[in-house]
């Protein structure tokens, strides 16, 4: 007959096992995703795109280009958007036309909005080895009915949002939705310093977020609406390789947990 365990000792037992536990690395714990920064660039500066690209490239840095304006496009256009691509961008769309989407379709309805601008943006860009699976609405203009009906053609698309004071009380981080938003890095945005858009990086870093930006044509210094100086996106990229961040496409945070 077999001795009984005397309630001390499993007492004891018990407290030695929730002391190694407690103490040791719980490995199946990881965080959801690692803080980091997407960033866009909007319209078709696509030589200015490349010229960016070649300078930033010892960051191994990631962005993502929505290409509009197609009828204008040249074949040197098409041929650099594929070296981005290659490069490990992404190539998303931003209307055929580049068209007001919100404005367009009060007069005109959506139906003809997609007719327009979706789906020969997605058929030129398929023909030219693009394939697109995000889109970010021109000048943000954006309701609820137009991104309902985007559902069925993108995985994941954009619109646009003002820096608040209150870093906390901005849109422009990772939400695990379809409808994302950005702040504007370019010089031209009322809420927009360096130093500002280094707070809003340490604020994701510090929350585990991941933070949304939107720019245009980068320049080496601004002179006009639309363009982000070379400083900026350097600035942005020191940060992000300085503090352990990751470089995200657009479209791979439609892979991530939410």
């Amino acid at each position: 007959m077999s001795k009984p365990i005397s309630i001390k000792l499993i007492f004891i037992s018990l407290l030695i096992g929730f002391f190694f536990y407690s103490c040791s690395p719980n490995k199946n714990f990881t965080k959801p995703y690692q803080p980091g920064v997407v960033i866009t660039f909007d319209d078709y500066y696509i030589n200015e795109w490349c010229a960016a690209d070649a300078k930033l490239s010892n960051y191994k840095w990631k962005a993502t280009f929505f290409v509009s304006n197609l009828p204008l496009l040249k074949k040197s256009d098409y041929d650099n958007l594929r070296k981005l691509k290659k490069n490990g961008h992404e190539i998303g769309g931003h209307g055929y036309n580049h068209l007001n989407a919100k404005e367009y379709t009060k007069t005109n309805g959506k139906s003809k909005y997609i007719t327009l601008e979706i789906t020969p943006l997605i058929e030129t860009l398929k023909n030219e080895g693009l394939p697109i699976s995000s889109f970010a609405y021109p000048f943000g203009a954006n309701n609820q009915t137009l991104n309902f009906e985007l559902k069925k053609y993108f995985k994941i698309i954009r619109s646009t949002s003002v820096g608040k004071p209150k870093i906390e009380e901005n849109s422009n981080f990772y939400n695990g939705t379809f409808h994302q938003k950005g702040i504007g890095i370019d010089g031209n945005y009322k809420h927009f310093t360096l130093d500002y858009i280094k707070e809003v990086l340490a604020y994701a870093r510090r929350n585990n977020k991941i933070v949304i930006l939107y720019a245009h044509k980068p320049v080496q210094k601004s002179t006009s609406t639309y363009e982000v100086e070379m400083k900026t996106l350097e600035t942005i990229c020191q940060y992000v390789t300085a503090n352990h961040m990751k470089f995200y496409t657009f479209q791979e945070l439609t892979t991530l947990k939410k």
